[in-house]
């Protein structure tokens, strides 16, 4: 009894230290800008510092191995973009933590998109169009990513399995975009910061949208993938989650000023900036959706042997 108390008392006054965010991207990226803005609000309203520990690497697997292992008392968590979880997974062969045992979801913050963008002399105007052309002749259109398993590898290997095209994958470290451009590859998945800026210039044009499950806001003209492809109804999204073992009663406290954060005005306009949508979600209905999207995904990753390994 003299125990469980003790730990009453020790969730009651919860934060009473630093607490840190674990990050698998470089600092810069999107996905770190966003964790820092809601580390930012998480540590106003907690009243303790918030520091964000980048750790890069095998597609975030190093980050998600630290947090799996870490102390469950609320003091570290895992922010990341839901592939991570509803993915990678069943491209790695083996993993040093399991995804549905080693960890607990916290809160969503963001929904951010990917653009099919094509260079601006593409023949095709539409996805249907390029979906024709590729079908007319296939292995002889190519499309960039930014390696295996990432979200625009599977994302377009999704819609060209719904199509029944073939398509030869072209994978990027870094500068598809640019190649697109430049008419070296004839379209890309870009994310919604990196390709609307080409798109308002009239470098690219736009053929779908993923990511939001509707069409973004800021380009309400660019359809959503579902309008087009059966079965498309997908989104991917950011957020937060920690330890498997950390107290139900933290958990809840994170979610609700999570959750908080993500209506603020402030932050809100600050996420615009990087085509960012933000979203609330309580631990279970994350969960559901990253259970529903690793059906889907997983599918995908065993039909067409995608191994990141």
């Amino acid at each position: 009894m003299a125990a469980a108390c003790a730990g009453a008392s020790a969730q009651a006054t919860w934060p009473t230290k630093p607490i840190k965010i674990v990050i698998g991207l470089p600092a810069g990226l999107a996905a770190d800008v966003i964790a820092r803005m809601y580390g930012e609000k998480l540590s106003k309203a907690l009243g303790q510092p918030i520091v964000v520990d980048n750790r890069p690497g095998a597609t975030g697997n190093i980050a998600q191995d630290a947090v799996a292992k870490a102390p469950a008392d609320g003091y570290t968590l895992l922010y990341a973009v839901s592939n991570s979880f509803v993915s990678n997974p069943y491209a790695f062969s083996k993993l040093p933590f399991d995804v549905n045992k080693d960890f607990v979801p916290v809160a969503q913050t963001v929904r951010n998109g990917l653009y099919l963008v094509v260079n601006k002399d593409f023949p095709a105007k539409t996805l249907p169009e390029a979906m024709k052309l590729a079908r007319a002749a296939p292995g002889k259109y190519s499309y960039a990513s930014y390696g295996l398993g990432g979200f625009p590898h599977l994302v377009m290997e999704f819609v060209l399995n719904q199509e029944k095209v073939d398509m030869v994958h072209a994978p990027y470290k870094g500068g598809a975009l640019t190649d697109v451009v430049g008419g070296v590859v004839p379209m890309v998945w870009e994310p919604a910061a990196n390709a609307i800026p080409f798109m308002k210039e009239g470098r690219v044009r736009a053929l779908a949208v993923w990511g939001y499950g509707k069409r973004n806001a800021a380009t309400p003209d660019v359809p959503n993938i579902a309008e087009l492809v059966p079965g498309a109804d997908v989104a991917s999204f950011q957020g937060f989650w920690a330890p498997a073992g950390t107290p139900r009663d933290i958990v809840m406290r994170l979610n609700q000023e999570v959750s908080k954060s993500s209506r603020d005005p402030e932050l809100i306009e600050k996420l615009k900036l990087a085509y960012a949508e933000p979203v609330t979600s309580t631990p279970d209905e994350m969960a559901a959706e990253v259970k529903k999207e690793s059906i889907r995904w997983s599918q995908l990753i065993k039909e067409k042997n995608i191994r990141l390994d």
